[in-house]
């Protein structure tokens, strides 16, 4: 995908967030996140893109290096006091202002940013495509929370669930550890779906195979994208499993590639 494709999807997440007219009362509804209400996955968006738009870091200065979980909750923390109508107004200030900077787009996709969440080196391909699935993943947790689904054929879902597809033969090769000549095919129905079977080969290596899968998930996209963003574990979503139950399990818990 283009960059400008990536950008297009992150506007159009980020502007649905703001569009869903939070109210104060909806700051402490939880969410799918464990220990985060609506108003920290707010907190969390404003530390990113105000860290983007302007260089300037919210998080504790003193707090973890790297793009960790640790560090995505310093930033949270550092924003606890703010109340929610002034998270969204410093939200809708930091996305006009990043949207106005990313007007122009370099030439190589994989040339380093120059700005990044604490400084992780990341191309300008990793990073856009990157803060789609955050803020798109984000929006759905919201939703979630307070019970007004949508945008699941959004720009933002056809960017995510091609991100967590791309995952498959790594999370069933290796975490999923399927056994060679036992391909497993993954079927995603709904706004965005697919079918994708993997296979691993004598040599260890996991890829495509249009051989007949002898273990078969299906999902709904929302289902498959709740199992790849880590936000609730196999059984508290519907999946179709025909075929090596075990194996399922383990292909089901190994698509959590965003923690």
């Amino acid at each position: 995908m283009s960059l400008q494709t990536y950008v297009d999807a992150w506007r159009h997440s980020v502007n649905a967030v703001l569009d869903l007219d939070l109210r104060p009362e909806d700051a402490d509804r939880i969410t799918d996140l464990p220990g985060w209400s609506v108003r920290d996955v707010v907190a969390h968006l404003v530390h990113l893109e105000e860290v983007l738009a302007d260089g300037s870091e919210t998080a504790r200065a003193d707090g973890p290096k790297g793009l960790s979980a640790e560090y995505t909750q310093a930033g949270v923390d550092a924003l606890r006091d703010v109340p929610l109508p002034d998270l969204l107004a410093r939200l809708r200030a930091a996305v006009d202002r990043r949207s106005a900077q990313l007007e122009v787009l370099p030439d190589d996709p994989n040339a380093l940013a120059p700005s990044t969440p604490s400084g992780t080196p990341w191309s300008w391909d990793t990073l856009l495509r990157n803060r789609v699935v955050d803020a798109w993943m984000h929006e759905q947790d919201l939703r979630r929370a307070i019970g007004r689904g949508g945008n699941l054929d959004s720009p933002g879902a056809h960017v995510t669930v091609q991100t967590f597809r791309a995952a498959l033969p790594f999370v069933i090769g290796k975490r999923a550890g399927a056994p060679a000549g036992h391909p497993v095919a993954v079927i995603v129905t709904g706004q965005v779906p697919f079918r994708r079977t993997v296979a691993v080969g004598d040599d260890g290596r996991a890829g495509d195979t249009d051989a007949d899968p002898k273990t078969t998930l299906t999902m709904d996209t929302e289902s498959f994208a709740i199992l790849g963003g880590g936000r609730r574990k196999p059984g508290q979503v519907p999946v179709t499993v025909e075929g090596d139950s075990e194996l399922a399990h383990r292909i089901l818990t190994g698509l959590a590639v965003t923690p």
